[in-house]
């Protein structure tokens, strides 16, 4: 199953929405076999995975939703660079495809690396894993009131409460 993600919406509540979200964690799939794919002609993420979640709780939510809104704020500081130093064309972008990152243009490849292992290391530290992160985000995908609970924390991150 394909996830294609929007990375170029703004967010209704400031830096957040669901559009942030969903960049937030296509990006953190780079690092556990998911495949992502970031396009110069159109600037959207896709993600392929067969995980499955099971219920989430209040407390995954909470990491889920640290993780996701840390991971976005680097993601979108990335995109801009790289957009400046292409003159706004922003190549293939897949973590898990090493040879992908080898052929990565010399001027961002470092930077898209350190992106890839920032990622993996946000979720870690959030107690999750990467997997559960995606399944997490998968299930956000079709379960409202999930979405909701997650945007709520998110609004709530953002507020610095």
């Amino acid at each position: 199953m394909k996830l294609y993600f929007d990375i170029s919406r703004s967010f209704p509540y400031g830096m957040l929405s669901r559009s942030f979200l969903v960049t937030l964690l296509s990006s953190l799939g780079l690092l556990c076999g998911v495949v992502p794919d970031l396009s110069a002609n159109s600037p959207n993420m896709m993600f392929s995975s067969s995980a499955y979640a099971q219920a989430v709780s209040d407390e995954e939510v909470v990491r889920f939703a640290r993780a996701a809104f840390t991971i976005e704020k680097r993601r979108q500081a990335l995109v801009g660079e790289i957009k400046n130093r292409t003159g706004g064309n922003i190549p293939d972008i897949t973590c898990d495809v090493p040879q992908q990152l080898e052929d990565l243009d010399i001027n961002i490849r470092n930077d898209v690396k350190n992106f890839c292992d920032f990622s993996r290391v946000t979720i870690q530290a959030n107690q999750l894993s990467v997997t559960r992160f995606f399944q997490i985000n998968k299930s956000r995908n079709s379960d409202a009131a999930l979405q909701e609970r997650i945007d709520r924390e998110l609004l709530r991150i953002q507020s610095g409460s």
